[in-house]
């Protein structure tokens, strides 16, 4: 798929393991410390996963954004769940219309998948994330309790 970047060819793509030094750079940016080498070893483990998805935006040959995407059957209804678990623009591209390429192309995908529902999560502490979110279409559904597991 390609759209129009500030007037640059953009391409969204499924994400490779060769992109892992530049998803580490962008998921540093939400504040996530994964090293490449995670990165890379968590591409390769969902490659052949039928309900997950990484996609990634490039411009002119620049991995400038990223989103993953998880499909999970609901029990109390028919259909599944489609999880955006990390959507990040680099923040020189961001307002560009990168955003809008990556939710429009998880939509497909989700719709592929049989999906009835899209939600995403996203810190309290991310107000543009959520103003950029209800843009597009997304709203406040509930409410998400979470604690960490010990391993």
């Amino acid at each position: 798929m390609t759209n129009e970047a500030a007037g640059k060819a953009l391409a969204i793509r499924d994400a490779q393991s060769t992109d892992h030094t530049a998803l580490a750079r962008l998921l540093h940016e939400l504040g996530y410390e994964s090293t490449p080498g995670q990165v890379r070893a968590r591409l390769e483990a969902l490659a052949s996963s039928p309900a997950d998805r990484v996609l990634v935006a490039e411009l002119q040959g620049e991995v400038v954004g990223c989103i993953s995407l998880h499909a999970l059957p609901l029990f109390h209804t028919a259909g599944h769940l489609g999880r955006i678990t990390s959507m990040v623009v680099d923040e020189r591209y961001r307002s560009e219309g990168i955003g809008a390429a990556l939710i429009a192309a998880a939509e497909r995908w989700f719709v592929s998948a049989g999906c009835v529902k899209l939600e995403v999560t996203s810190s309290d502490r991310r107000l543009d994330a959520h103003r950029f979110y209800e843009r597009h279409g997304l709203s406040r559904d509930g409410q998400r309790l979470a604690r960490s597991i010990r391993l």
